[in-house]
């Protein structure tokens, strides 16, 4: 990932009105709403990494099904992604979490724990 300039992390579960809705309204959703976001922000560099649903049984299983990691050549697209979930009303019907920052290295990682 040496390329990689921003990695962005979202956690998300549905909310009580994303169960209200039926398949094909959901379906909907995601194909008018969300799919023209999420190519849009791929056309301007957004790399999806991966995505997931949460299969922990652990003690520390975080209350969240599913998640998604991009790569971006900025911040700024990190944020217009975060702004363009917002305005198709994506928090509407999902609880969610970002985590975003530059990647950085073990060492680097444990300089900043060490001197936090």
């Amino acid at each position: 990932m040496e390329n990689t300039k921003y990695l962005l992390t979202e956690i998300w579960k549905p909310k009580a009105s994303w169960v209200a809705l039926s398949e094909g309204e959901r379906q909907n959703y995601l194909n008018e709403k969300m799919g023209p976001l999420l190519m849009q922000m791929m056309n301007k560099g957004a790399e999806l990494i991966g995505a997931a649903i949460n299969e922990n049984t652990t003690a520390e299983k975080l209350d969240y099904v599913y998640k998604a990691v991009w790569k971006l050549p900025n911040k700024e697209l990190s944020e217009e992604l975060e702004k363009g979930v917002k305005e198709v009303g994506f928090y509407d019907y999902f609880e969610q979490v970002n985590f975003s920052g530059k990647p950085i290295g073990p060492n680097e990682l444990m300089e900043h724990m060490i001197k936090f």
